[in-house]
């Protein structure tokens, strides 16, 4: 048993260790705290530990989005710092959300994947700079209320951007 939870507490994230990669702490803190409706459904601690995995990946999901944003930027043509911080502070807002209980959560795994494929797709920096802003006002819009999760949709940054359609998301 003692092996058990050994290992258990190798799998999960650290939080004492918070990585400089990452937004702060104090973030997603704030974040949790403005959630009345989260806080009752996810203590603060699981609530840190899944936005960690947004960022590292876990045992389920093994890409997070600091795996999105190396690939991103390893094929940045042009202004790579403009990409990073567009992409940390995307990251950032997707992520204070996706790591809520999936009971009040308005950003779910599967619009991850999407962002995340529709992100690694695109090549010129150009468009990578529109997927960007296209996804941060897709976000801002869906946490406003003012879009619905089921028209977040691969057809919708295909058309935008000139992508191919695969079907499934």
């Amino acid at each position: 048993m003692l092996l058990s939870i050994s290992l258990a507490s190798c799998i999960g994230p650290n939080l004492d260790d918070w990585p400089e990669t990452i937004p702060e702490q104090q973030y997603f803190i704030e974040a949790y705290q403005s959630d009345g409706a989260n806080q009752q459904l996810q203590s603060r601690t699981e609530y840190l530990e899944w936005a960690l995995s947004f960022y590292q990946g876990n045992l389920a999901y093994q890409s997070g989005w600091l795996d999105v944003e190396s690939v991103v930027l390893a094929s940045a043509n042009s202004d790579v710092e403009v990409l990073d911080g567009q992409l940390g502070d995307l990251g950032a807002l997707i992520g204070a959300e996706w790591a809520k209980h999936n009971d009040v959560r308005r950003i779910d795994t599967r619009m991850l994947a999407l962002w995340g494929s529709t992100l690694q797709q695109v090549q010129s920096y150009d468009l990578q700079i529109k997927s960007i802003e296209l996804i941060s006002d897709d976000v801002s819009e869906l946490l406003a209320g003012n879009l619905r999760k089921e028209e977040i949709v691969e057809t919708r940054y295909a058309d935008e951007l000139g992508l191919e359609v695969f079907g499934g998301f």
